[in-house]
């Protein structure tokens, strides 16, 4: 099997895995339990808080776990959003499928005013376009980090002093960031993340709130995580996504160069009439191309059929009939968008894979 489709998910590293077992053997408690094994197992929990604050330079108390990043971007929004009388949002047109679930349904039960904002030609929401597009009733941007279907990469630092200039808090879903760009979210009023993108397990999401953002948590009667999730912390999946994501910190600069080498060289493979869409795109463990005539997700099936691993879209959206709204965004037809791959590399492929796949491609796509 050669498996390109790390952005849909990733295998856990062996430091993960070996962590996340001894954790399920030994540390088995609820972490809110008052008794000595609760106690050491809450300590594990506030250890990996303190190591993922110290690794993204963020307070402590601002940060929270979750089921992954669908629900931290669900819940992240919709605190801030509903933490001020301002219900004027502004969104990119890049966004993953769950973000703009929550806007649809603050939308539909607040009457929240959702503005898509615009991009330039190559997908950026560029400071001077969110400049531009806040109003006196802002009262909150949401902008990706990194999108999963181009590798599109958004100036967030840039972003955020445009939007604290304004007083406006800039949310941002890291969740195909994280430990793979370099990204300063420091300054910004939240962020989502999740573990198994970044070879850590599934079912593990990181939420950040600022402590200094004005925020509304959604529950009246919570008292775990600051309020704002209930129910038992997964111990081990905290800590070895932890583990995880220190791992991928330390690495990120060797992984970087390793993926753009392999997107390189699967470029300089695949046949003339095999179009790159995007290769321009910041990040380059993602690469996306264009296949003559062939639909993608029939491509993905039968190649898939072969021990080739490589998807269309994102995962979350591969049954929703609707064309890509990042295609959409930079100027694909519904046509060519049904034409679309998406390649995603990870630190453990390696050159031969790229070679036999290329060659599969040409051969039957070309």
């Amino acid at each position: 099997m050669i498996y390109f489709d790390h952005v849909a998910t990733t295998p856990m590293s062996r430091e993960a895995l070996d962590t996340y077992r001894e954790v399920a053997e030994n540390f088995y408690a609820n972490s809110e339990s008052l008794h000595q094994a609760g106690n050491a197992a809450g300590q594990l929990v506030n250890e990996s808080k303190a190591t993922i604050a110290k690794l993204l330079d963020v307070p402590v108390e601002g940060l929270i776990f979750t089921s992954g990043g669908t629900e931290s971007n669900h819940l992240g929004i919709q605190s801030l959003a509903t933490g001020t009388a301002k219900k004027e949002i502004l969104v990119s047109p890049l966004e993953h499928s769950s973000v703009y679930e929550e806007l649809t349904y603050l939308e539909e039960t607040a009457n929240y005013k959702i503005k898509i904002l615009p991009v330039d030609d190559k997908g950026h929401v560029t400071p001077a376009i969110l400049k531009r597009a806040i109003t006196a009733e802002t009262g909150l941007v949401i902008i990706q980090a990194v999108n999963a279907i181009m590798g599109i990469v958004q100036d967030i630092s840039a972003l955020n002093e445009v939007a604290t200039a304004a007083s406006v808090p800039l949310f941002v879903d890291a969740v195909q960031g994280l430990a793979k760009v370099p990204l300063d979210l420091s300054r910004v009023a939240g962020f989502s993340a999740s573990a198994h993108k970044f070879n850590g397990p599934k079912s593990c999401g990181i939420l950040y709130l600022s402590p200094q953002a004005i925020t509304k948590a959604p529950y009246k009667y919570v008292f775990q995580q600051n309020g704002f999730l209930p129910g038992t912390i997964a111990v081990p999946e905290v800590v070895s996504a932890t583990v995880a994501l220190s791992t991928a910190w330390d690495h990120q600069a060797a992984n970087l160069k390793h993926v753009s080498d392999l997107k390189k060289q699967l470029l300089s493979l695949i046949a003339p009439s095999i179009h790159p869409i995007a290769a321009w795109a910041e990040y380059p463990g993602i690469c996306g191309l264009l296949l003559p005539s062939t639909q993608g997700q029939m491509a993905a099936t039968t190649m898939g059929q072969h021990g080739y691993c490589f998807s269309t879209v994102s995962a979350c959206s591969i049954k929703d009939p609707r064309p890509d709204n990042t295609l959409m965004a930079l100027g694909l037809t519904e046509e060519q968008a049904g034409r679309f791959i998406r390649i995603s590399f990870g630190s453990n492929n390696t050159a031969d894979e790229v070679t036999q796949f290329a060659a599969a491609l040409n051969q039957d796509y070309s």
